[in-house]
């Protein structure tokens, strides 16, 4: 059972915001704020342009942190940058490459992040695909500590979470989580569905993410990995938060880990849920029938 944290105790629930500390003075993070800038897309803030939201991490302590807090990316550009451009790397080494975003197929209905190439004078001659994913806010959001923070009241924020509460008739709490469970229910799916058609046109995917997210992951699929001479499918390249502040005043968010597999070797271990037993079946009838409201007649 979780223990409720008393309210003097809660920090302000946002890390980063346009790509900086929330505390941060610089004047290249104070140009960011008063422009609304993403310094890791290269351009002005998506999610700003299209909620009103400019944060990109949030610290919270999941299921699987022991009650301690960690710095979670909760936007897919956070993983931009010098982390998108060290798996060109890892793949392409020193070569020109040019990179593509935001790639939408119709036949079949996929998408991909981004897509780089290099060309020779007959044309593309080598392509990687690459997916960025960060990790999906549940619950009440982070909402009422942003306004704080844009009205220049960051040490009132809880007061923020009151006023909404007695606006929108419900409880006063700081319900906010990250969704850990999304990853594997969306990204799980996506990196077999999305592998099986890479891998039939000879073209490899890449997914960038941060590392906790990426092991939560692993922990429900368990694929076994192989070795980069191997000629993998897919490749994992994880990155985290350090603590430590780069030169230009951002957190510094660092390569942990790169685990290349086969599409083979995925999909059997997403295939094979390791929590799922046929003695569970009892177990599955039982809640079935408890929310069981109403009977249907069917005739053959």
């Amino acid at each position: 059972m979780s223990k409720t944290v008393p309210r003097e105790a809660q920090p302000f629930p946002i890390i980063e915001a346009f790509g900086f500390p929330v505390g941060s003075s610089t004047p290249e993070a104070l140009r960011s704020q008063t422009e609304h800038l993403c310094p890791f897309a290269e351009n002005t803030c998506e999610k700003y342009r299209q909620y009103g939201f400019g944060y990109c991490s949030v610290t919270y302590a999941a299921a699987d942190d022991a009650g301690r807090r960690h710095t979670y990316a909760v936007c897919d550009h956070r993983v931009d940058g010098t982390p998108l451009l060290q798996a060109v790397a890892h793949h392409f080494g020193n070569k020109v490459v040019e990179l593509v975003p935001e790639v939408v197929l119709t036949d079949p209905r996929t998408s991909f992040d981004y897509v780089a190439f290099t060309r020779s004078p007959e044309g593309i001659d080598d392509a990687i695909a690459i997916e960025t994913q960060a990790v999906d806010i549940r619950g009440g959001g982070v909402g009422p500590a942003w306004r704080a923070w844009q009205d220049g009241r960051q040490d009132e924020w809880r007061a923020y979470f009151t006023e909404e509460a007695s606006t929108k008739n419900r409880r006063d709490t700081v319900a906010y989580g990250v969704n850990m469970a999304n990853i594997y229910k969306r990204l799980g799916l996506q990196v077999a569905t999305k592998g099986t058609y890479l891998k039939a046109i000879g073209v490899k995917l890449y997914v960038v993410m941060q590392d906790r997210p990426f092991r939560y992951l692993k922990n429900r699929v368990k694929f076994v990995p192989v070795e980069p001479d191997d000629n993998p499918d897919i490749v994992f390249m994880t990155f985290d938060y350090s603590g430590s502040v780069d030169a230009d005043g951002r957190l510094n968010f660092g390569h942990v880990q790169t685990v290349c597999t086969t599409l083979e070797n995925y999909t059997v271990a997403l295939s094979s849920d390791h929590r799922a037993t046929a003695d569970q079946r009892a177990g599955f009838l039982e809640k079935v029938a408890s929310k069981a409201s109403r009977t249907v007649a069917v005739s053959a």
